[in-house]
């Protein structure tokens, strides 16, 4: 299995922060974001050459970060054109089960081995505790797979929250993977990878893994970066 941290995008919503560095490079308590997730799977066992991270917007900046290092980077020239959905089709040139993870999480490293440790091939981790808002990547299960996916389920008809965590099965990726480049094809590049997910929730079994109240913040403005350098603070306690 190999990881690959999503880190393409631009993070408008930070600037000025982002004016020179991408979202990911933005630091919380002095450590870069994506510091913090390295680390985290690091203390799962993965080796640096297990780890890749997938750039965009001024990934030089990531680049230099790690320079030393054997963490190995892929690069999406269409970062500005295109939806997470392209990146995540990038990701096919690995050949391997992957652990996807998306850049802008602040999160409980123990989340991590939630969802290595799962009995379940392919599966994404699900907040079923906290408090939804229009905002939140809703999550529709059936008897723990996942029906839907998309920021449109009603707030109360929804089961939890992606948080932004999958671990991919070799096999179900194959799947996936002619899925996002259909959509592409057909002009469907705006998608996130999600709507993949869901649109192939009846041939691919995706499992929801609980978080089991560990925390987390989805960092895409001022506020959530507030609260993840709190949470920051609180984890170090």
């Amino acid at each position: 299995m190999k990881v690959v941290i999503l880190a393409a995008g631009v993070g408008s919503r930070l600037r000025p922060e982002t004016e020179d560095k991408p979202k990911a490079m933005i630091c919380v308590d002095g450590k870069p974001l994506v510091q913090y997730q390295v680390e985290s799977v690091r203390q799962a066992g993965f080796q640096d050459q297990d780890i890749f991270i997938l750039g965009g917007y001024k990934m030089e900046r990531i680049q230099e970060h790690f320079q030393g290092t054997e963490i190995r980077f892929i690069y999406n020239p269409h970062y500005e054109s295109m939806n997470n959905i392209y990146s995540f089709l990038l990701t096919k040139e690995i050949g391997d089960d992957i652990l996807l993870i998306n850049s802008d999480d602040f999160y409980d490293e123990r989340m991590i081995p939630l969802i290595l440790e799962s009995q379940h091939q392919t599966a994404i981790l699900v907040d079923t505790r906290k408090v939804l808002t229009e905002e939140s990547m809703r999550v529709k299960m059936e008897n723990g797979r996942l029906k839907l996916v998309n920021k449109k389920i009603a707030l109360d008809v929804a089961d939890g929250e992606y948080i932004g965590i999958s671990k991919l099965a070799k096999a179900d990726l194959e799947i996936l993977y002619r899925k996002a480049q259909s959509m592409i094809d057909s002009g469907d590049t705006d998608a996130w990878y999600e709507n993949v997910y869901e649109a192939c929730a009846s041939d691919v079994e995706i499992k929801g893994v609980d978080t089991e109240g560990y925390p987390w913040v989805e960092i895409d403005d001022f506020n959530d970066l507030e609260t993840a350098k709190t949470l920051a603070v609180n984890l170090q306690t």
